[in-house]
């Protein structure tokens, strides 16, 4: 009995060895797994949050140069300078602005991550490839690279974890490539000053690189200290571990927990980050990131197949009244009822996104023309009917929409939103309120998309300096005088070095709002070249005379730049005309007869251009303090066989001078005109038989 005691004993001691040991086998070897795993998940989850924090500092960066900066340009409020701190005016460029971004972003995560610009074109000292990672990452974006890309490039990112500071830390590069054209003029101007070529030379790299669109310009370099993320790990692992060797099944299930609880921490973040980065925080809506994401999701659908989807973009009408009239305040609380508005007319399927400023996109997954319109007009009809209220102002709302199909043609997400865009545009010059299918043979469209190609040629030559003057001679019509001054014309000279005439491309530049720019350079073209006697045969009491757009005469702000202009070349004000149609005075009177009266003041003469093609001249002529009157061509030209065009011009002619307003008469092309409008009494001629148009300058290019 005592033997089997003690043999039962020894057994029971022996199983409980065995049983401790296996124990103890299963925790260490657990202990291992779970170390193994929890590893891996974590290098995955870090991962994850860098690439969101990418994506994120991508999209903040997008919506800053593109609705921020060119807001600025296109207001004439400002601009993006590197020096800003030192210039009125300006503010920081995309890159700048990433860099405050960043810093904040890093704080704000309390140590979860941090992330910078860099490049081997480094914008500021210490941002360089100043690590061997760096270096080595960088060297693999730059295999990537193409030599002229025609599309985006599928960036393949890098990562490491190396021990920094006794801390395992998450390292990643991702490519931060030349998205749009102005990016590129942007930096490849900034590459030729004087300063950064100085600078590459000192940091050993060969001065003036210049990129194309989609190309490598810089990286986003990420920062991710995995002790951030399994901080709250660690000692519920370690009791995890505890309770293993204590029980097997306690020990799995609480280390399962412990993991979960882990993981789930990190999602949460993770999902917090990629949240806002494909949210707009305004109306909490899909922002434009995740609206391209969805356009290239369907525009993939359609391949080998007959899916059709639609785009539709929609450009509130007269948004700008409200902030105007109510402030930004006004403003983004319609925009947050508008965006309520139109979900009202959409299904769940349907993708609406908040684009930027005054802008909403939405995408129709598989869906017909015929469907597509009829949601776009209850879109429209849903915004027409909705009345604001502001306190004690009620507005009226409209909405013009570019309806654009998505199919098996459809080459890319930028030829969508460049169609949807023309589209929107068409919709607004038709009236407003209204929508328009994009449509390849229709006139309109066609007219549009033109248009809209010269705005960057417009914007282009004006930054490379290939608009240039011309000059053509108007001259005393009476053989006893010998006065004579010059009109001052407009031409762009294109990339190839061919001279492009206004009808081309002021059209556009006036549809676009570009006129404010043309009239201000075209301005201090002209001081310029009159400062520099450019002008053969001009006499001390002769002047030069320079047509103003209706857009630079709209703009209050006009008159100050002229003003300082003509301080700044400090030319005699009194060889300077200006140049107004009668239609353009007709419609702001107000406006141009301040802006007359107060050049008079210092001398500068002004013609009343195209008089006669105007219901209303007789009327408003009078208000205006006119020192030349331009008979409109169209009479001119005839006026030897048409006898109603020569009794026009001469009452026109003997109109003027009852008020001591001197005449010109445009389109003199014959010497019997010339003869005729001598007989006239007329003061002075210009056309083709006078002199034909010449740069005032030589065209460098």
């Amino acid at each position: 009995m005592m033997n089997a005691t003690l043999i039962s004993s020894e057994l029971r001691n022996r199983l409980i060895i065995a049983v401790g040991a296996l124990l103890i086998l299963v925790g260490v070897a657990g202990y291992f797994l779970v170390k193994e795993s929890k590893n891996q998940i974590i290098e995955q989850q870090a991962l994850t949050v860098a690439e969101i924090v990418v994506r994120h500092a991508s999209a903040v960066r997008s919506v800053y140069s593109e609705d921020v900066v060119n807001k600025l340009k296109k207001d004439g409020t400002g601009s993006a300078n590197i020096n800003f701190h030192n210039i009125a005016g300006t503010v920081p460029l995309p890159a700048q602005f990433t860099r405050s971004i960043s810093s904040k972003a890093a704080a704000d995560s309390d140590g979860l991550y941090k992330y910078r610009l860099v490049s081997k074109w480094n914008i500021a000292k210490g941002q360089g490839l100043n690590t061997a990672f760096l270096r080595s990452a960088w060297e693999q974006l730059e295999k990537q690279n193409l030599y002229s890309p025609t599309q985006p490039i599928e960036w393949q990112s890098s990562h490491e974890i190396v021990n920094s500071n006794g801390k395992q830390t998450l390292l990643y590069m991702k490519a931060d490539p030349a998205v749009s054209e102005s990016c590129v003029a942007c930096h490849n101007a900034y590459e030729l000053t004087e300063e950064i070529k100085q600078r590459r030379i000192e940091q050993g790299i060969t001065p003036g690189k210049q990129w194309e669109k989609h190309q490598l310009m810089g990286a986003f370099f990420v920062e991710i200290p995995l002790s951030g993320i399994q901080s709250a790990a660690v000692k519920k692992s370690t009791e995890s571990i505890i309770w293993l060797l204590i029980t097997l099944t306690a020990g799995l299930i609480l280390m399962a927990y412990c993991l979960v609880g882990d993981v789930a921490k990190v999602n949460e973040k993770s999902k917090k980050l990629f949240w806002q980065a494909r949210h707009d925080a305004l109306t909490k809506l899909p922002n434009r990131f995740h609206f391209e994401e969805k356009t290239v999701e369907l525009i993939e659908k359609t391949k080998g197949n007959d899916q059709t989807h639609f785009m539709c973009y929609l450009d509130l009408d007269r948004f700008k009244v409200v902030n105007d009239s109510c402030g930004h305040a006004a403003g983004d609380e319609l925009l947050c009822q508008i965006a309520a508005e139109l979900a009202l007319s959409l299904k769940k399927t349907d993708m609406l996104a908040r684009l930027g400023g005054d802008e909403f996109g939405v995408l129709l997954e598989n869906c017909s023309v015929s469907r597509a319109a009829k949601i776009s007009q209850a879109l429209r009809e849903q915004v027409r009917n909705y009345h604001y209220v502001f306190k004690d102002k009620a507005f009226d709302m409209g909405v013009s929409i570019g309806l654009v199909e998505i199919n098996n043609k459809t080459k890319s997400v930028e030829e969508v939103f460049s169609q949807a865009d023309i589209a929107c545009y068409a919709a607004k010059d038709s009236g407003r309120n209204r929508v328009q299918l994009y449509q390849e043979n229709d006139s309109d469209i066609a007219t549009r998309s033109s248009e809209m190609s010269w705005v960057s040629r417009i914007l282009k030559a004006l930054d490379e300096k290939r608009l240039v003057i011309f000059s053509q001679k108007i001259s005393s019509v009476s053989k006893e005088s010998k006065h004579a001054h010059f009109e001052i014309l407009v031409r762009l000279i294109d990339s190839r070095g061919k001279v492009v005439p206004p009808n081309e491309f002021l059209p556009a530049a006036e549809r676009y709002d570009l006129m404010k720019k043309i009239d201000t350079y075209v301005i201090e073209q002209a001081l310029d070249a009159l400062n520099k006697k450019c002008f053969k045969g001009l006499g001390n009491t002769d002047f030069i005379s320079i047509n103003l757009s209706g857009q630079s005469l709209s703009d209050k702000s006009f008159l100050e730049s002229v003003n300082k202009l003509l301080d700044d070349y400090e030319v005699d004000p009194s060889q300077i005309c200006f140049e107004i149609t009668e239609t353009t005075a007709i419609k702001n009177p107000t406006l141009v007869r301040r802006f007359m009266y107060t050049l008079k003041a210092r001398g500068v003469r002004f013609a009343l251009d195209d008089f006669g093609t105007g219901l209303s001249s007789l009327t408003y002529l009078k208000q205006f303090p006119v020192d030349y009157l331009k008979i409109d061509g169209s009479f001119v030209r005839d006026i030897i066989d048409n006898a109603v065009d020569r009794k026009l011009v001469s009452a026109i002619n003997q109109l003027a001078h009852t008020m001591n307003i001197k005449t010109i008469a445009e389109y003199v092309e014959t010497p019997e005109i010339l003869g005729l409008l001598d007989d006239m009494d007329v003061d002075y001629a210009q056309g083709f038989y006078i002199n034909e148009p010449a740069a005032v300058v030589k065209p460098a290019i």
